[in-house]
């Protein structure tokens, strides 16, 4: 009936499945066929035939007796296809393969039903095809009686919701009847009787096939209502077990008894319902083609038929099966029956689909069109054309034709289901619309084509090769994807699960999913996706928990209870999955779920570089890519929508149970909540959008999940990170100032010296070694060799504390070795923990981020984002809905342009990294031990102390040298600020730029022999001078000190040195303390007394006059606790030796001889060289006088500071001594007259008498003659006018000037004299006569007639340049004429001239 002869173009096409149909799908046939395996074939390892007896030594051959192993193993094998065969019986073949089997003749001939195959190099081509149509050969026999039996038969009935229900919880199709009439193979001689030989074994079943997860107890009944286990897992079922006949053998098996099998323990079903009430209600009366009896019979004949033509149309025969279908379709129309007139027309379409696949022309037939005329115009179209246009034009039509028939269908079976018993389950209904969804997308796809491609995608499953763009509208292809879509969500499953088990819903959303997603429609698939896991996740838990029972373990035990119950030690026996068993398509159904929602997940790209699904790059550049990927995706959709599709993730993972899911996902959600951002100090809110408490849930979840994977044996587990900006800041810490390394260059060097120090060059110029370091250049300098400690800030913006198991720092450049280390980071802040590290070799070194591994994460590399960043919203949108991030435009590029580089609008965050420079290594000093105690010292003011110091080098290899000496006290700073007042005067400046460069505090004293030089792990000692000053409380010892390797003149450019401070805690105790001074003028002889005081002879003094010395006083206080000996020098006059006791202020006294200054209003001088080199005005307005007064003050007190010279010592143990700071004096303006001579000198004398002081005697009328002596010390010549003024003395002024009649004179008394030259003299003589006695003062005065003018030098044709000097004498104002007087007046006595008798 089928054979193969008749139709040789047709094949069978095998639908190879490992597991069991539900009961429900078994349910549909003989309704569907193809959900009833007809074909059961087994697999045997014909290589193991010889090693082992699989079964055990307790099983025994069939005839009792002993064989070879092999042969007895066959026979094992033989009985187990006889279990299969009775326990599916059926199954219209089974077969057994034997892989790779050797034929032995020891073991004879092969038992029935099993097929060798041999080993791959004895196969040939053909050989499985060979095998295969054996099978095949079989199969088309058994279907031959098969479709024998079904045309026995007056009906069958329909299937139908009740029935379906029924079968929901009831007998599997597997479950062999061993009371009932079973179907087996007819090749084989059956007899009346169960032709089986008893095994041992009996009725028990003896097939360890994997069970449902978790395992369930096995039952050892053979009950006809047990079910038993399937190989892939089923959800548990509820309710009473049917036992009406619910599959075609058990109602051939009620109809066709045989004889010689009587039907024994056939339950009776009352419960069965009775006919259906629309038919109770038709009339029964009369006979006829129009009665009852006839349309039922009818309706037998064509379902009957219907159901032989699937058997022709799975056979290959589909030209055959097309006639069979249209004959009964149509007898089906004509009764009515809907629900088999709608099958008939499904498998009409398939079988002319099938027809046009293998390229055989065919008609469309009539019972297709809704109209007659259709047909009939169809058919004459066809007419004169030739084959292969005919089958062109009928595949034309088909498209034409289809979206009318498959509505047709549609509706046919929607109003079967008006009358009672003969609606189709919702199973099989959605089926159907989603195989006619499938075959209308496919067409639509193909531009509105049925050709070749299309065919091989509907039957083969063969992809098209070209992708179609489904990005415009294609609104003009027909059938369009809204037709597509409104047909496809018919088949939607009903809320209700009464007639719809959990398996048949999960099929019917998966494959609703599919066909949108091959429309394009994203964001729907990701709806029904969503609703495929909110139904996946009960049913898995219900499994879990009934499977958990039958074990004898509560549910929440875990999976290491149920490891230990299976005896295994991995995750895969715990979950009762065999080799091969895992399924890898949950991950991309869930990934796609997300990424359709626009979960924030790393594996997902929506264009921008750096984000490859699982492959990770970590470089900055990728980072930065995901942070604005992940910025993007935030944008995107409704933010609570993706945070519950990630819970349903989730919850589906756990139920599983799923561990790399549970960590993918809960990482997923904890990305999705948070904000993305990196905050700056009070910028942005970084909390993320999701509870604390359910944050802190997630991290447990992940923690649990860890522990759970790893007491399984899983250690490979691992998520990815959910914060970007986890490495804040990396900066390096600070090193040890005696271990920081400062920058120099070479003409920093004092000279080719190899050793200075500040006293050597003047303190005013700028000493480098002693400016602060510059931070930026410091911080970023390590040494070779040397660890250093980075302090790295991380971010932790979620409300649960963050376990670091391990951070490195990662680095560029030169080689560089990082510590591990691990942390906490607390809940919502940013953590700062130091790392060390050492950088090996000298060169540039870069630390460009941190290699961190996250409990539960990966191990990656995290850039450092230093800058606060937050995403901003794109200005431009270009994009909307589903395809914003999986279908990104490109851009068109011209021939002419280049590659066209596509950069985001959001600004993206910039990656930073420390930059480090590494030199190479160094010595390291420390002051091993000084000579003073505990580096403190005390002196006196004035006092000079030595003390040494000893160096160590440290380190093992490295010498030392160079070494630098600088100084810091406590009175530098105070001098510095009163040096940069410009409020202080001239004088003041230059006291302080005295005190600061010729009394510094310390000074280095360096030896004859002492080498600048220290030897690896050696020492060296250095002397240093200490003087005790006012003001000085500390002091500090710096010494830098470098390898350079070479000479000084021949060092590098640029070098480093460290350095080494000592300080030093310094008291002064004030010694012998200047209180006053006085400076008084001789108006007599001076004492011999006071010549004796300075050691001077009396001899030695005879030419000397009161008017070339003055007396000095000077008072002087020992604070000193203990007697002090003063000695004082003065310059060519002797020296004084005192002895003060403690407390006691003692005056001493001595001449000193008076001044003359060649200029006393000269410009005080500067120190500083700065202030040498441009004249500053003072920023307070001085008078002329006053300014010339404090000039001439300045330079009396320095000449006087030159003569005088003083030092203590002390005069019991223990011994110091020091300078007397005479410094203290102040000058007034009396002192200076008393001390100072006038450039201008007049002598008076008489009669060219020299006489001892200053009285002449002179006798009356007689001529005398008064010479006046005018001496120019100074070296600008004068013109003087000399004036004479003669008075009586001890007269009133009113009474002294009248001279009438006393005194006459030859000439005038005001005289101008010619020009005195510098350093020169003159006399002028003027003759007087006494005209009574009496005594006379004659006093003299020399004035400037005018003002000298110096002859400036000029030189020609030069430029007129300025004058500082002269700028700086503007000061005194405009130079004016100058007048000397007389210093004591000359005193005329005169008396009469003396008689002789007297």
């Amino acid at each position: 009936m089928f054979s193969p002869l008749a139709f040789p173009s047709g094949m069978i096409i095998y639908d190879l499945t490992t597991y069991y149909p539900p009961p429900s799908h078994v349910a549909l046939s003989p309704f569907e066929l193809y959900r009833e395996p007809l074909v059961i074939i087994a697999i045997a390892d014909g290589a193991e035939l010889d090693h082992i007896s699989y079964k055990g030594s307790g099983r025994r051959s069939l005839n009792g007796g002993g064989s070879l192993k092999s042969k007895y193993n066959l026979r094992e094998l033989y009985q187990d296809l006889e279990d299969v065969r009775d326990r599916y019986p059926k199954a219209l073949v089974h077969q057994l393969l034997l892989f790779d089997y050797v034929y032995k003749e020891s073991n004879g001939a092969l038992p029935e039903g099993l097929i060798a195959v041999p080993t791959p190099a004895d196969s040939k081509r053909t050989t499985m095809k060979t095998i295969m149509c054996d099978i095949s050969s079989m199969l088309l026999a058994e279907m031959t009686t098969l479709a024998k039996s079904l045309q026995a038969l007056n009906t069958i009935e329909s299937p139908n919701q009740t029935q379906g229900g029924r079968q929901l919880n009831g007998t599997s199709w597997s479950i062999g009847q061993e009371d009932g009439l079973s179907r087996r193979d007819s090749q084989f001689s059956l007899p009346a009787q169960d032709s089986r030989s008893v095994s041992p074994a009996g009725s028990t079943d003896r097939s360890y096939v994997r069970m449902s997860m978790p395992a369930q107890l096995r039952s050892t009944t053979s009950d006809s209502n047990t079910s038993f286990p399937s190989s892939r897992p089923t959800m548990p079922m509820n309710g009473p077990q049917p036992t009406l006949p619910t599959t075609l053998d058990q109602m051939v098996s009620a109809q066709i008894g045989d004889g010689k099998q009587p039907l024994k323990n056939v339950p009776i079903h009352h419960s069965e319902p009775q006919r259906d009430s629309s038919q109770d209600r038709i009339s029964v009366q009369g006979f006829g083609p129009g009665s009852s009896s006839e349309r039922a019979r009818n309706k037998g004949k064509s379902r009957i038929g219907i159901v032989i033509g699937s058997l022709y149309m799975i056979a290959g025969r589909w030209g055959d099966a097309l006639k069979e279908l249209v004959e009964n379709g149509s007898l089906a129309k004509i009764n009515l029956d809907h629900l088999w007139h709608a099958k008939a027309l499904d498998s009409i379409l398939v079988s002319m689909l099938m027809l046009a696949w293998i390229g055989v022309d065919f008609q469309i037939p009539k019972i297709c069109y809704a109209s007659a005329e259709k047909g009939h115009q169809t058919t004459d179209s066809m007419d004169g054309k030739n084959q292969a246009s005919n089958r062109l034009v009928s595949l034309q039509d088909i498209v034409v034709l289809l979206p009318e028939l498959l509505d047709r269908i549609l509706n046919l079976y929607a109003r079967a289901a008006n009358n009672a018993g003969e609606s189709l389950p919702h199973h099989p209904f959605s089926e159907t619309i989603i195989r006619f969804s499938k075959l209308n997308s496919a067409i639509h796809l193909a531009g509105g084509k049925l050709d070749d491609e299309v065919l091989q995608l509907l039957v083969l499953g063969t992809p098209f090769q070209n992708q179609p763009n489904l990005n415009p509208p294609r609104l003009n292809i027909r059938p369009n994807r809204t037709e597509i879509v409104m047909m496809l969500f018919r088949a939607f499953p009903p809320s209700s699960s009464e007639h719809l088990n959990m398996v048949d819903r999960i099929i019917i959303l998966s494959g609703i999913a599919t066909v949108l997603g091959s429309l394009g429609y994203y964001r729907k698939k990701a709806m029904v996706i969503r609703e495929l896991v909110s139904v996946l996740i009960p049913g898995l838990v219900q499994a879990r928990i009934r499977g958990a029972a039958d074990m004898g373990v509560h549910p929440a035990a875990g999976l290491a209870a149920l490891k230990s119950a299976n005896g295994t030690t991995n995750s895969a026996a715990a979950l009762d999955l065999g080799e091969g068993d895992v399924e890898n398509g949950l991950d991309t159904l869930l990934g796609l779920l997300g990424r359709t929602y626009g979960v924030v997940s790393p594996g997902l790209n929506i264009g921008v570089q750096g984000v490859q699904g699982d492959s990770f790059d970590d470089s900055d550049e990728a980072s930065v890519a995901r942070i604005l990927n992940n910025a993007k995706l935030r944008l995107f959709g409704g933010h609570a929508l993706k945070m519950d599709v990630l819970r349903s993730c989730i919850n589906l993972s756990e139920a599983l149970p799923d561990f790399h899911g549970v960590l993918r996902f809960s990482t997923d959600l904890l990305r999705t909540a948070g904000r993305g951002v990196a905050p700056g100090p009070r910028s942005h809110d970084a909390s993320p959008l999701m509870s604390r408490e359910e944050q802190i849930r997630l991290s447990t979840n992940i923690s649990r999940t860890l522990g759970a994977a790893r007491s399984l044996g899983v250690r490979d587990l691992v998520a990815e990170y959910w914060d970007e900006f986890l490495v804040r800041k990396v900066e390096v810490e600070n090193l040890p100032p005696s271990r920081t390394p400062i920058p120099h260059t070479k003409s920093e060097l004092p000279g080719t010296s190899e050793v200075a120090t500040l006293q050597e060059a003047s303190p005013f110029i700028h000493n480098p070694f002693l400016r602060t370091p510059d931070a930026a250049a410091v911080d970023h300098l390590l040494v070779a060799g040397e660890s250093a400690v980075f302090r790295v800030t991380l971010q932790n913006a979620y409300d649960f504390d963050l376990e670091i198991e391990s951070i490195v720092l990662e680095s560029q450049g030169a080689e560089f070795e990082s510590t591990i280390q691990k942390t906490i980071i607390g809940s919502y802040r940013t953590q700062t923990i130091a790392i060390s590290g050492t950088p090996k070799a000298s060169g540039v070194l870069k630390i460009i981020g941190c290699v961190i591994e996250v409990r539960g994460c990966r191990r990656r590399r995290f850039p450092i984002f230093a800058e606060p960043w937050s995403p901003s919203s794109e200005p431009k949108i270009k994009t909307i809905g589903v395809a914003a991030i999986l279908n990104q435009k490109e851009r068109p590029v011209s021939v002419s342009s280049g590659p066209v580089k596509i950069t985001s609008a959001i600004p993206p965050p910039k990656a930073t990294s420390l930059g480090l420079n590494v030199i190479d290594k160094q010595p390291i000093i420390i002051v091993k031990s000084t000579s003073l105690s505990q580096s403190a010292v005390m002196v006196l003011e004035g006092e000079r102390q030595m003390f040494s110091i000893t160096l160590q080098n440290l380190s093992k290899d490295t010498p030392v040298d160079l070494l630098l000496f600088s100084f810091k006290d406590s009175t530098q700073a105070p001098l510095q600020t009163a040096m940069s007042n410009r409020d202080a005067s001239p004088a003041e400046l230059y006291e302080y730029e005295l005190i600061f460069a010729r009394k510094q505090a310390l000074r280095w004293v360096e030896s004859e022999d002492e080498k600048p030089y220290i030897e690896p792990g050696g020492t060296a000692t250095f002397k240093v001078e200490i003087l005790g000053k006012p003001g000085l409380t500390s002091a500090t010892i710096q010494i830098d000190y470098a390898h350079l390797g070479v000479p000084v003149v021949d060092a590098e450019d640029e070098f480093h040195t460290r350095q080494v401070s000592l300080p030093l805690t310094v008291t002064v105790n004030a010694s012998i303390e200047l209180a006053k001074i006085d400076i008084l003028p001789f108006t007599g002889d001076i004492p011999n007394s006071l010549w004796s005081n300075i050691g001077v002879e009396e001899q030695n003094v005879e030419n000397f006059t009161p008017d070339d010395y003055c007396l000095f006083l000077l008072e002087l206080r020992n604070a000193w606790p203990s007697p002090l000996k003063v000695h004082l020098d003065i310059a060519n006059d002797g020296t004084i030796d005192e002895v003060i006791l403690p407390g006691v202020t003692s005056r001493i006294m001595f001449p000193v001889r008076r001044i003359h200054l060649d200029d006393p209003a000269a410009v005080i001088p500067a120190l500083d060289p700065s202030r040498q080199r441009q004249f500053v005005v003072s920023a307070s307005h001085v008078s002329a006088d006053s300014e010339r007064a404090t000039r001439e003050a300045f330079w009396y007190r320095e000449a006087i500071l030159k003569m005088l010279k003083g030092t203590w010592s002390t005069v019991s143990f223990p011994q110091r001594k020091g300078e007397l700071e005479l410094r203290g004096i102040r000058l007034s303006q009396r002192f200076i007259e008393a001390i100072k001579i006038e450039d201008i000198n007049i002598d008076i004398s008489i009669n060219d008498q020299v006489v001892t002081g200053s009285k002449h005697e002179i006798r009356t009328d007689t001529f005398g003659e008064v010479m006046i002596h005018i001496m120019n010390r100074a070296a600008q010549a004068v013109y003087p006018l000399l004036r004479i003024q003669l008075s009586i003395r001890n007269q009133p002024s009113n009474h002294s000037l009248d001279l009438s009649k006393k005194i006459v004179w030859n000439d005038t008394l005001q005289q101008t004299l010619p020009l005195l030259p510098g350093r020169e003299s003159v006399e002028f003589r003027i003759g007087m006569t006494a005209l009574c006695r009496g005594e006379f003062e004659i006093n003299a005065s020399v004035e400037e007639a005018r003002l000298y003018d110096t002859p400036g030098e000029s030189n020609p044709g030069s430029r007129p340049r300025a004058s500082t000097r002269a700028a700086m004498d503007a000061l005194l104002g405009t130079k004016v004429r100058k007048i000397w007087h007389l210093r004591k007046p000359c005193i005329i006595v005169v008396r009469d001239e003396e008689s002789d008798d007297e």
